[in-house]
């Protein structure tokens, strides 16, 4: 009796395409990517399923994981436009998510707007409740449950769909924001409801309200998605899926729609995986590798370090700073329909406005009549004459919005097409080196993967500008975020907010907070520990590793200094609080371990530039002086040769 093969699928949505890769027991590996069908992306993701699986032979019988990664949270924070929650908070702390910490993020504003958007929760859906916990956690002031029976009601007849619960203090004792949550529900039950202390354990109001409130905020659609999503699978015959999360990691659907915020950056999330599993796992674990993912309005940059994603504690969206576990995404709004403009000054600039997919550049035939990044390729011959899901391109449309650029600069075409391209190569290569700098991370030391469906046109004119002489491009870099999806294993995590001093006196209680998440976690688990600190008088905390059965308290600090002078150049002989502790495990490895083959053809990917690559799922652009050669793992990898550095000094004066 023959054993059966199931497949493995991973699906991630963007603005422009659905990108889904597959994977067999056998190692038998394939893809494919659809365009978006509609504005509703339950509907776009299932019938690029559909698409796909048909397109594969691949009966639902035979999936036996379907792994998935969106940008669906990103757009609802970026956009705006879903509708306003409510706010519950302390008495006389109503104001505090329009306070914000007073950071001002440009000097010469003499009226700095609120660091947040007051549509998203208003003055009259922002409630105040009596009862209140101290610092330690000591209730010194109990919550009336006749006061909180009748704000509860009051919240059900405002008709809002989401409520937000902020205290003061809940990450010490979250009994008075449980209770709230209970009696909201118990007046509504269909009311989405985020708690604060479910949402972030660390200290520090506004950052924990500010999550919270956008949690909920954008709770009700990514339920409604999830819920379409998940239907559509089982009405398949398809097992329910598993989510990818901004950590890179993945959760069950119900994990992800109690918590919605953690989908903030799932997409550039799955990419990363994508990235490592084919740039950096196979490499010299010993050189970090910056990763590159150029998409329709903005590119990417990510790390790799030690052969682990970097992440971080905190994401910048939409202008939002928000307190959330993320892979350390640094955004450049650089993408294929970004718009070009010459300002007053004659200055060609690029973006941040996007023509986006809809109509999109001029050269997709949509409407589009601003010239855009896209448009600039298409000039210069940079790009197939049809992309993947069979986009033709329309050279004339798009000579013809590049027209006016030409004419602001003096100059003709291909030669403002090709000061177009310089700019966007200047813009990443200028990210690329803030984002590296910022984790002590020398850029020219590092290899740089490119991705996305626009990452490989640019990485290479990117690294000149680095002064790298080595690009790599995965197989497949076009669905890298796909592929991730399958790269990424199923975890778990549980974090324990701490005030501690790093002393000997203060082990016995952090050691009593590694026993609490180590009693959560599966047995036989091998957990992965970190911590957060500042040294005293410090806000901005550094994560770094910890091992529990090795270290002390003087290993802990010397490793603390280390890396606080690695990352901000100096270090205190003052002492260290420990404020956040750290446990992850797996509980599923991922389905990909390996690098899947490329689909470039070996022919094509040995030559010289300048030349383009054309594949599938995204281009490569050779310039002069550059090599590309197909490695041995499937990957293309493309190097400077001698006379690269008379181009770089040109490049350099380009942008």
């Amino acid at each position: 009796m023959s054993t059966a093969v199931f497949w493995s699928i991973g699906i991630d949505v963007g603005g422009t395409y659905v990108d889904v890769a597959a994977v067999d027991g056998t190692g038998r590996y394939q893809r494919r990517k659809v365009p978006r069908i509609d504005a509703d992306p339950a509907i776009s993701v299932l019938a690029a399923l559909d698409d796909a699986l048909h397109a594969m032979a691949i009966a639902p019988a035979t999936v036996g994981r379907v792994a998935h990664g969106s940008t669906l949270v990103t757009n609802m924070l970026l956009e705006r436009k879903a509708p306003p929650v409510a706010v519950v908070t302390n008495r006389g702390f109503a104001d505090l998510l329009l306070v914000g910490r007073q950071n001002r993020s440009d000097l010469y504003t003499l009226t700095p707007a609120p660091q947040t958007p007051q549509a998203l929760f208003p003055d009259a859906l922002r409630f105040e409740i009596a009862g209140r916990c101290a610092a330690n956690g000591a209730e010194i002031e109990p919550l009336d449950p006749a006061a909180l029976t009748a704000l509860a009601r009051t919240i059900a007849a405002s008709g809002v769909s989401a409520v937000a619960v902020c205290l003061l203090h809940a990450v010490r004792n979250p009994a008075h924001e449980i209770a709230v949550g209970q009696a909201l529900l118990a007046a509504n039950p269909d009311l989405a409801v985020s708690l604060s202390h479910a949402v972030d354990v660390a200290s520090g109001e506004f950052e924990r309200f500010l999550a919270t409130a956008l949690d909920a905020y954008v709770k009700p659609s990514s339920r409604q998605y999830l819920n379409a999503f998940c239907a559509g699978l089982l009405a398949r015959g398809l097992p329910q899926p598993v989510i990818v999360t901004s950590d890179a990691g993945l959760r069950s659907p119900a994990m992800v729609a109690g918590n919605p915020l953690s989908l903030a950056l799932a997409g550039p999330a799955a990419a990363m995986s994508g990235f490592h599993l084919q740039g950096a796992a196979g490499g010299d674990k010993s050189m970090p590798c910056i990763s590159v993912e150029t998409g329709g309005t903005t590119t990417d940059i990510g790390l790799i370090e030690h052969g682990d994603i970097v992440c971080g504690r905190r994401i910048d969206i939409g202008g939002l700073s928000i307190s959330l576990r993320a892979t350390d995404i640094l955004s450049v709004p650089v993408g294929g329909g970004s718009i070009v403009r010459v300002n007053q000054a004659g200055a060609l600039r690029l973006g941040p406005q996007s023509m986006g997919s809809q109509p999109g550049p001029a050269a997709y035939g949509r409407g589009g009549t601003l010239p855009t990044l896209t448009d600039a390729l298409v000039v210069l011959n940079r790009l197939p004459a049809t992309l993947a899901g069979g986009l033709a391109l329309d050279v004339a449309a798009a000579r013809q919005v590049m027209h006016g650029i030409a004419e602001a600069l003096g100059c003709d075409i291909e030669a403002a097409a090709t000061a177009v391209v310089a700019t966007a190569a200047a813009a990443i290569a200028e990210g690329v080196k803030a984002h590296a700098y910022r984790h002590g991370i020398d850029p020219t030391g590092a290899r740089l993967i490119a991705g996305g469906g626009g990452g490989a046109q640019h990485a290479a004119e990117v690294a000149e500008l680095l002064g790298s002489d080595c690009v790599l491009i995965p197989a497949d870099a076009g669905v890298v975020s796909a592929l991730g999806c399958l790269a990424a294993s199923e975890t778990a995590a549980a974090e324990s907010a701490l005030d501690l001093a790093l002393t000997t006196a203060d082990w016995p209680a952090l050691m009593a907070a590694v026993e609490a998440i180590v009693a959560q976690a599966e047995s036989q688990a091998r957990i992965t520990w970190s911590l957060e600190a500042v040294y005293q008088g410090q806000s901005a905390a550094l994560e770094f590793f910890f091992q529990p059965d090795r270290d002390d308290a003087a290993a802990l600090a010397q490793r603390f200094d280390q890396v606080h002078e690695r990352v901000r150049g100096h270090a205190f002989a003052r002492g260290v609080r420990l404020l956040r502790l750290r446990g992850q495990w797996m509980t599923r490895p991922a389905t990909l371990q390996a690098t899947v083959p490329a689909s470039a053809a070996g022919s094509e990917a040995d030559c010289s530039g300048p030349a383009s690559i054309f594949t599938e799922t995204t281009s490569l652009w050779i310039p002069a002086s550059w090599l590309c050669c197909q490695t041995a793992d499937g990957n293309l990898q493309m190097r400077r040769t001698g006379q690269a550095q008379t181009r770089q000094q040109a490049l350099k004066g380009a942008a």
